[in-house]
């Protein structure tokens, strides 16, 4: 029943048009090497990596995520085997993980807000579309070298009586 319910819930809240606003990640971004280095798919099992090279995959996965809505391609090429996932109600592991995602993303409307990567940690900030009141959610990764292996989300319905004029978004 709770998966369920949050299924529906995600359903609801997310939307079709993720076009990212404020990022300090872009995958043309860096030097030829970084770019020669990201045509080695996959990413997983892990490798060693500099900080600039994650940086480089972190955006080109929430590129294939949140813009193109390939959870297959993202998950395939940049996520764990054994995610850890810390979702409640989250399955464990890449491919019960990217299942789930398979029935919300493709028909999600969100809009990604903000993201960044910052010491193995990527995050991603999304405004999404929902009734009666939006909702922002925050999705945190953990990468180990060229591979996600853990993941976390926060979530927050914006409520109808807030005061502050720019809550949340």
């Amino acid at each position: 029943m709770r998966l369920l319910v949050l299924f529906v819930a995600l359903s609801c809240l997310f939307s079709t048009n993720a076009s990212p606003i404020s990022s300090n990640l872009d995958v043309k971004k860096g030097s030829p090497l970084l770019r020669r280095q990201m045509s080695r798919y996959p990413f997983c099992p892990s490798q060693p990596a500099t900080e600039a090279l994650q940086q480089t995959i972190f955006a080109d996965f929430i590129k294939l995520l949140y813009t193109q809505k390939n959870v297959t391609g993202a998950y395939n090429a940049h996520v764990d085997v054994n995610l850890i996932e810390h979702s409640p109600f989250g399955p464990q592991g890449r491919d019960a993980n990217a299942a789930v995602l398979l029935n919300i993303i493709p028909y999600a409307q969100f809009t990604v807000l903000r993201s960044n990567f910052d010491a193995n940690f990527g995050f991603i900030h999304l405004e999404i579309a929902g009734s009666p009141e939006p909702t922002a959610l925050a999705d945190i990764y953990r990468m180990n070298g060229t591979c996600i292996e853990e993941h976390w989300d926060v979530t927050q319905v914006e409520p109808s009586n807030a005061t502050n004029p720019i809550a949340m978004f």
